[in-house]
């Protein structure tokens, strides 16, 4: 496919041939078109796929991408350097969040369920919306409607994820659950998983990748912090689902800290300065705090470990991911487990001090797995690679 047309003039071959020459003489390339469904579950999903995305624009300037998602525009936008167009909508569930770390377990498979029971009627819708886009490749992370659209279009389906809908509910429904055997039919037409570290086993996927560490680079922003007499300062940050409450005058007792807290109400004591996080992303603040008062998600380490900044993590028994994370978390991150209940009353200074007196280590990065990713997509898009 080629995006540039010739008109309705009428050509000769040796138009065509020598269209052909100033491609090959001046390094134009066919532009590739990639549609990429992003799972609308909290914002970890958009930080883990948007610096491969931004990665592919590098590679391949003037590739076409149409986006699926029900993420805020104003997210999307703010996280992606690349041109899109953004078709709106729900491409999955997720999971039912009470706040960022508890999960409403029944109301998750209510809602699993009678969205699965409509997958079939919205692959139609699907299928007929990218038949339109003539997409080359379908990346996604990780909606399970982009696999049956892929393999109905024959083109690549890619997935990328740490985490996948199939291996989250299989803890809480039987393998004979229609929910189970729906979501491992669409998962099973993955062509390829691409996986980068802290990822769950997702047996369901056949051909897996493993890659390096995919995060945002931070970027240089008109931030400072409040004027005092702090020793300290911690980032409180929990992604785009709801922050789990906590008694925040409370935080007036530890006055050495400064605390960088999302929205906090202007009477707030005054070792407390809030922040707005559509102005300004939390990797770009890292470099201006101590360490981390977060949830255990991917987005958030990833971050974490690439700027090498200690985390408190609060615990969040009741999601299947967390387990696989705590152990990340305590073999090799510094950084200390906060109890939900001594963050939800705002005693925090026995889990801080902890943290800053850690002395391991995060492990080696290695590989950029942003690039990788992104060499990998580009490839299999040309059809260069199966």
């Amino acid at each position: 496919m080629v995006c540039e047309r010739f008109g309705s003039r009428l050509i000769d071959i040796a138009d065509v041939l020598a269209w052909y020459a100033s491609i090959i003489l001046t390094g134009m390339v066919i532009k590739l078109r990639i549609a990429l469904y992003i799972s609308g579950h909290g914002y970890g999903h958009l930080a883990q796929i948007a610096p491969v995305v931004n990665r592919i624009a590098k590679i391949a300037p003037s590739c076409c991408f149409l986006i699926r998602s029900a993420l805020p525009e104003q997210e999307l936008r703010r996280r992606l350097d690349v041109s899109f167009t953004l078709e709106a909508g729900a491409v999955d569930v997720g999971v039912y969040q009470k706040s960022a770390v508890e999960e409403d377990i029944d109301r998750s498979i209510v809602m699993m369920r009678a969205w699965v029971a409509m997958m079939p009627a919205q692959l139609k819708q699907e299928i007929g919306l990218m038949q339109s886009f003539e997409p080359d490749l379908i990346l996604s992370d990780i909606s399970p409607l982009a696999f049956p659209v892929a393999r109905a279009l024959k083109v690549p389906g890619v997935g990328l994820a740490t985490l996948d809908w199939h291996t989250i509910y299989s803890h809480w429904l039987p393998a004979d659950d229609p929910v189970i055997e729906g979501l491992s039919s669409a998962y099973a037409m993955c062509d390829l998983l691409l996986r980068p570290p802290m990822a769950m086993s997702m047996p369901v996927f056949s051909k897996q990748h493993a890659v390096g560490l995919i995060t945002a680079k931070p970027r240089t922003v008109n931030f400072s912090l409040k004027a005092g007499r702090w020793k300290h300062c911690a980032l409180v940050a929990f992604g785009g689902s709801k922050q789990p409450p906590f008694e925040m005058a409370a935080l007036a007792a530890m006055s050495e800290w400064l605390f960088l807290i999302p929205d906090a109400p202007s009477d707030a004591a005054e070792n407390i300065q809030s922040i707005t996080l559509s102005d300004i992303r939390v990797v770009d603040l890292l470099s201006y705090v101590d360490l981390v008062v977060c949830k255990p998600g991917y987005g958030m380490l990833a971050e974490c470990w690439q700027q090498q900044v200690p985390l408190v993590w609060l615990e969040r028994p009741d999601f299947p991911e967390y387990p696989m994370l705590k152990r990340w978390l305590e073999r090799d991150f510094p950084g200390c487990m906060i109890h939900r209940t001594d963050f939800s009353r705002g005693i925090w200074q026995q889990a801080l001090d902890a943290a800053m007196a850690v002395s391991k280590t995060f492990p080696a990065i290695g590989v950029d797995g942003s690039l990788e990713a992104a060499d990998h997509i580009v490839a299999m898009a040309k059809g260069d690679i199966a």
